[in-house]
């Protein structure tokens, strides 16, 4: 089984420990190992993990372990994170494995499930607990796990971290109809109910679980269970105590159960305050210590009968609950079935009178008989009215021959390409390798993604641009790399595709992808989404920040703000080297409304203006004739295979920019 293994991991002194190093050589044996910091770590620490990963990085973000593990993902892209039978989610709060893995991986992959983890608590939802899971092809391959993914955001707080992924994860896998289960079974356990499985660390030991929670050591009253104990496990199982963490000063809170900790933690307090008051003589005077006195007297009476009657009343309480609202849904179902049925008797009831109504229309037609001659007297002068109408049914049949001409011009294209990919014997897979690093994937806040018309109808085709381009650099049958942003279905990727150059698009919504819009099905492997105003690195193979010959953008940069103009050059000056050009068509005229009245065509400024902002980044206008108003793919008028050219915004002198830039050399 081929395995991927995105790891989380965070520091508050930015170093790698070693018990990280450990945990990352052990799954190596089974997977590709990546790994990604939310903190900071210096190159020398990073180097510590060289031998185990095949990639690490670390940088400071505020999406807890989610966040990494989407960083991880968009690094690698999308088609190699396909190329795996399963994804290894895991992090660094644990201890281990302090048993062997390969039993654990051979059990689980035999259970057929297409998600799996260690342990699973219950709270307000059951749900795997992400520490550790392990996600078959099933859910690799699907859309949702692209989509969950796709969407992890920074949130107000690490509650809500939990109960959106964590909780939200096993929600949606049910939702999906995705199989899951941990590898401990907890109904067999005596743990209570409503309590973090984590914190019963030696039951979990003890009944195979390959990991320890860091937290049983390193935060006061987190364990349940008797920590010498603990440490004797770990000892029998060879596990090194020198890397066990020394108690915290603070406690920190338990994801789903604070209410829990801080009630044991308050018992701490009153137990240290009690017993100042011992030392000091002083008489009691906080209630709240004796009742704590007396818990803890009655607690080994009471904690059994807490174990096997109070929780399990709990978790009986949480099912019927589960049950009562499945009652009341049925309930209603039922309501409805009656009152279909009401109708449906009414129905019937009304046969015979509505039988009656229809011999009364019979005999009523049959007296009627001698209309008929004025009925078709009447015909002919609709007929004569129809034959006036003639100039607009011709039309209409003028109209059906126009889509007709551009249906036999779109497969004619087709065709066309079909030939030249066979003469050419280009080779796609030679295409391959790109990757679109970037915590902003669609241009979520865009009206164009909010109201995705342009990118839905748009599928702008230019060879000749691509020729003009060969002209001006002189390739002589050298190879370009292109890339055009805004793409849409990916068109200008394809013409430079075709002509046997590096091809890649970047479209801010995501409809077309999900679609799989003409070239999203061809080009997969060149065609990404994301936002280009937002900082973004595309990469391929070693080199993380690809520089292209020629970037273009048609009728795209009036759809930004101001501060996305800023954004995009920046991105452009990284992607570029001295000398390469960056083409574009810039619309000047009101391109539409959204339904809230949100302007589609964001920024209208003259050309001094965007002149202005380009030089800003290194980059100025092109003086040389090189390229034609007819070069450019969009803006300037010229007849388009997928739509007609009204469609273009080229009305008259001053309607559209043509515009070529050139980063300054030296």
């Amino acid at each position: 089984m081929k395995r991927l293994c995105l790891f989380a991991g965070y520091s508050p002194e930015n170093r790698v420990d070693d018990y990280v190093i450990y945990y990352l050589s052990e799954l190596s044996k089974f997977a590709d190992v990546y790994y990604q910091a939310a903190s900071h770590a210096s190159e020398e620490e990073l180097q510590k993990l060289d031998k185990v990963t095949r990639g690490r990085w670390a940088q400071a973000h505020e999406k807890y372990d989610f966040g990494s593990w989407q960083k991880l993902i968009f690094r690698l892209g999308w088609q190699e994170i396909e190329k795996y039978d399963a994804v290894i989610l895991a992090n660094d709060s644990n201890y281990g494995p302090v048993r062997d893995l390969a039993e654990i991986f051979d059990r689980m992959d035999s259970a057929g499930l297409d998600v799996w983890g260690i342990t699973e608590n219950y709270g307000n939802a059951r749900h795997l607990q992400s520490y550790f899971l392990t996600l078959n092809r099933p859910v690799v391959g699907s859309a949702f796990f692209r989509n969950f993914f796709e969407s992890i955001a920074i949130e107000e707080s690490k509650q809500r971290i939990c109960e959106k992924y964590e909780i939200g994860f096993s929600k949606l896998l049910a939702e999906n109809g995705f199989s899951f289960a941990p590898l401990i079974d907890r109904s067999v356990l005596e743990i209570p109910f409503g309590e973090d499985i984590s914190t019963y660390q030696n039951t979990l030991l003890q009944n195979g679980s390959p990991f320890l929670k860091r937290k049983v050591f390193s935060s006061r009253n987190f364990a349940n269970e008797n920590l010498t104990q603990t440490r004797a496990l770990l000892e029998e199982r060879k596990y090194p105590l020198a890397w066990i963490a020394p108690p915290a000063e603070r406690h920190e809170p338990v994801c789903e159960e604070e209410p829990e900790a801080a009630q044991t933690q308050l018992e701490a307090l009153v137990k240290r305050a009690g017993d100042f008051q011992a030392q000091e003589g002083l008489p009691p005077v906080a209630p709240l210590s004796i009742r704590a006195l007396v818990k803890r007297m009655l607690k080994p009476f009471y904690q059994p009968f807490k174990l096997r009657v109070v929780d399990k009343l709990a978790g009986i309480e949480h099912r019927v609950g589960h049950l009562a609202e499945k009652t009341v849904k049925i309930d209603s179902d039922v309501g409805d079935l009656r009152s279909d049925v009401g109708a449906l008797r009414s129905s019937v009831d009304g046969l015979p009178s509505f039988f009656v109504d229809v011999r009364a229309q019979v005999s009523g037609l049959a007296q009627g008989s001698r209309d008929t001659a004025a009925q078709i007297a009447a015909l002919q002068v609709q007929m004569t009215a129809l034959s006036r109408n003639s100039t607009n049914t011709l039309s209409r049949v003028s109209d059906v021959q126009t889509s007709v001409a551009e249906l036999h011009g779109h497969l004619d294209w087709v065709q066309r390409d079909i030939l030249i990919a066979l003469m050419s014997n280009i080779d796609l897979k030679s295409l391959q390798g790109f990757k679109c690093v970037t915590d902003y994937p669609v241009a979520y806040d865009s009206p164009d993604h909010i109201h995705p018309v342009g990118t839905v109808l748009d599928h702008t085709r230019h060879p000749r641009f691509i020729r003009a381009c060969e002209d001006f650099f002189g390739s002589s049958g050298n190879q370009l790399s292109f890339l055009d942003l805004g793409c849409s279905a990916g068109g200008m990727v394809l013409d430079a595709v075709l002509r046997g150059h590096i091809g890649v698009g970047l479209e801010g919504s995501d409809i077309s992808r999900l679609q799989q819009r003409a070239e999203w099905r061809l080009l997969r492997d060149s065609l990404f989404t994301c936002d280009v105003t937002r900082p973004f690195e595309l990469g391929r193979g070693e080199v993380e920040t690809f520089k292209f010959d020629v970037i273009s953008a048609w009728e795209v940069l009036e759809h930004l703000t101001a501060e996305g103009v800023e954004g995009l050059f920046a991105n452009l000056a990284r992607h570029t080297r001295p000398g390469s050009i960056f083409a574009c068509s810039i619309s000047q005229v009101d391109g539409g409304f959204t339904e809230d009245g949100t302007p589609l065509h964001q920024t209208l400024e003259p050309l001094p203006w965007w002149q202005e902002r380009a030089a800003k980044y290194g980059f100025d206008v092109l003086d040389s004739k090189a390229f034609l108003p007819l070069d450019f793919a969009r803006g300037n008028g010229n007849s388009s295979v997928y739509y007609r050219p009204a469609h273009s915004y080229q009305e008259k002198d001053g309607d559209c920019f043509l515009v070529v830039f050139q980063r300054r050399r030296g």
